[in-house]
């Protein structure tokens, strides 16, 4: 039996929302790799999101030039807001990744769930009921008990490295709030582009009033990192979970990007011989409840709301 239009709706959303989170997966090996060719993570900071911003742009261009046009409350808005949301999220990642590696970055990162929760209930009217509130709490305990129950993966915590991660999850949710707020405005790739350009010129002006040294690929295997680094994990990925916000709420769908340690232990798990201890199967069970369950109460929700520009990722 098909879905109903609104059930096909959430389905096709929630999706997307695993989809981004299952490419977000290869953001820590990304970085990894970019780090042993030799670029540190500041510059690694910057070049991230310079090269989605390129892939953007290219997205926008058969629109014409009216789409890169925004009126004085979209660029404040857009590319203000936007970019320093963004220029504080790709700094803090790549700043706790390099501190105390990506498991702890991970752990650290997906405490944004709750926050979502919470602040979309008290600032886009989601209702904070007592099951998604469970469902973000046992999402963020199955990130931790996967994250600390993987044999092979070195943890190692420092007062730095914990208020970068700190800084890094706040960062996540508040962009996952954003992409809600103004995704209902100007849908989900616009949006994108103009926070994304605003923090790479945000911390391509903070690097220069620094004296930092951008240090660029010196290969062309190199660059091909680069370049796919920022095309799945900048472009692709969160246009997929801009798009899927337009149906879902922001805290089911924060929920849903949970999905991305569940991806990136399991491939670990798979590629690199690691093992899980109890806990670590136990915390991936627990992902899977929640990011399921958060799907599940989606598909009994009320029909989502219709929306004038039909735009896809």
């Amino acid at each position: 039996m098909s879905l109903d239009p609104s059930r096909r709706a959430v389905t096709v959303a929630y999706l997307q929302v695993v989809l981004a989170g299952v490419l977000w997966a290869t953001s820590g090996p990304f970085s990894i790799a970019l780090y042993r060719m030799g670029i540190p993570p500041t510059s690694v900071a910057l070049l991230r999101p310079a090269a989605g911003v390129v892939f953007m742009g290219l997205l926008l261009l058969p629109r014409g030039l009216g789409a890169f046009r925004l009126d004085r409350k979209g660029a404040l808005g857009l590319l203000v807001l936007g970019g320093l949301v963004v220029g504080v999220f790709q700094l803090a990642y790549q700043m706790s990744t390099a501190a105390v590696g990506v498991p702890a970055t991970v752990a650290l990162l997906y405490l944004a769930p709750a926050f979502v929760v919470g602040m979309s209930a008290l600032f886009l009217g989601e209702r904070l009921t007592l099951l998604r509130g469970g469902l973000a709490l046992l999402s963020v305990a199955g990130v931790w008990l996967t994250v600390f129950g993987t044999r092979g993966v070195d943890v190692e915590l420092s007062v730095q490295g914990i208020l970068w991660g700190c800084a890094c999850g706040l960062g996540y949710g508040t962009y996952t709030l954003f992409g809600k707020v103004f995704g209902r405005r100007y849908g989900a790739l616009v949006p994108l582009f103009w926070s994304t350009l605003g923090g790479t010129l945000l911390l391509a002006l903070a690097w220069a009033v620094r004296g930092e040294p951008v240090v660029l690929p010196d290969s062309a295997l190199a660059w091909g990192v680069l370049l796919a680094f920022g095309f799945f994990t900048m472009a692709a990925a969160a246009l997929l979970l801009f798009h899927a916000m337009r149906t879902l709420e922001a805290g089911r769908a924060s929920i849903g990007t949970t999905v991305e340690p569940l991806a990136a232990t399991l491939l670990a798990v798979v590629l690199l011989d690691q093992t899980l201890t109890a806990g670590g199967w136990m915390g991936l069970s627990l992902l899977l409840l929640g990011v399921t369950g958060a799907y599940a109460t989606g598909v009994r929700g009320p029909r989502p709301p219709a929306h004038s520009e039909d735009e896809g990722p």
